[in-house]
């Protein structure tokens, strides 16, 4: 198998496994309201399918046997090095955001005063991962030669993937601004409210990404209004820019076979043409 055909498969794989994990966080999202702490071990597990499905830590993701019998182009190794270095910056970016995590938790239990300084590193840590897997994501989707079902599942993994970080969004600020929003009655008053509501967040954001709205998002508050406008043009632009990936897709693959076939014509061509001139 050629390093090209394995990258796609696990491309593939990614999209699968990704999509999986947030149907069923979605569906276990009644789950989360009654143990609230699981939300924050769903936001790891998705972020960690992109380190898993997509990174070395897997036997079946190393491409060291790949390489021995392939001749590759420069640009084309050039290509591999971006990929390695992406899924070393994958695996160091979830085991940072793992660790504040777990300290930011821990905070809120312990020292509620010091998980709202953490609050603000907690979004920007949580932030700049998973808008970077979303970025890889849509780079890849952009790279698909062909419009199939692998590419269905990638798209709706990423949209999805944008309801998900909209909820450690708003669940951060909800530790720095509570007044942001409404909150409704919980039966884990015992917990910290960026725990005991984690699951609300979760699902204002999907509302906010689904242009739907939630009842959680205090409207007088610019806190609030200025997530749920963010998570919103977000989500709106990703669809924007998938449909016309998909529909220019067919487009340019007809004009890749115009222009590779006129390339032929002419290299069979030009050495009649020496033949004449002889």
């Amino acid at each position: 198998m050629s390093v090209v055909r394995m990258l796609l498969k696990q491309r593939h794989n990614f999209y699968r496994g990704l999509l999986i994990v947030e149907v069923v966080a979605l569906a276990g999202l009644r789950a989360m309201q009654e143990v609230p702490q699981l939300v924050s071990v769903a936001y790891l597990v998705i972020a960690g399918v992109a380190v898993l499905m997509d990174s070395p830590l897997l036997p079946q993701n190393r491409l060291t046997p790949h390489l021995g019998g392939n001749v590759m182009h420069q640009r084309e190794h050039h290509h591999l090095g971006r990929i390695l270095k992406r899924r070393k910056w994958l695996v160091l970016g979830w085991l940072v955001a793992a660790g504040l995590e777990l300290v930011w938790q821990t905070a809120l239990l312990l020292a509620p005063p010091l998980a709202i300084q953490l609050s603000v590193l907690h979004i920007a840590v949580w932030l700049t991962l998973m808008l970077y897997v979303l970025w890889t994501l849509m780079k890849a989707l952009a790279e698909e030669p062909l419009f199939n079902g692998d590419l269905l599942m990638g798209a709706a993994a990423g949209y999805l993937l944008i309801g998900f970080t909209g909820g450690i969004l708003l669940n951060s600020l909800l530790v720095l601004d509570p007044a942001a929003f409404h909150l409704a009655p919980s039966g884990h008053s015992q917990l910290p409210v960026g725990i005991a509501h984690a699951p609300q967040m979760l699902g204002a954001a999907f509302g906010c990404l689904t242009t739907l709205g939630s009842a959680a998002l205090n409207p007088e508050s610019l806190t609030s209004l200025s997530a749920s406008v963010a998570i919103t043009i977000v989500g709106q632009l990703y669809v924007a820019i998938l449909i016309a990936g998909v529909l220019g897709k067919p487009r340019q693959l007809a004009t890749g076979r115009k222009a590779a076939h006129r390339r032929r014509q002419v290299a069979e061509a030009s050495p009649r043409l020496r033949r004449n001139r002889r």
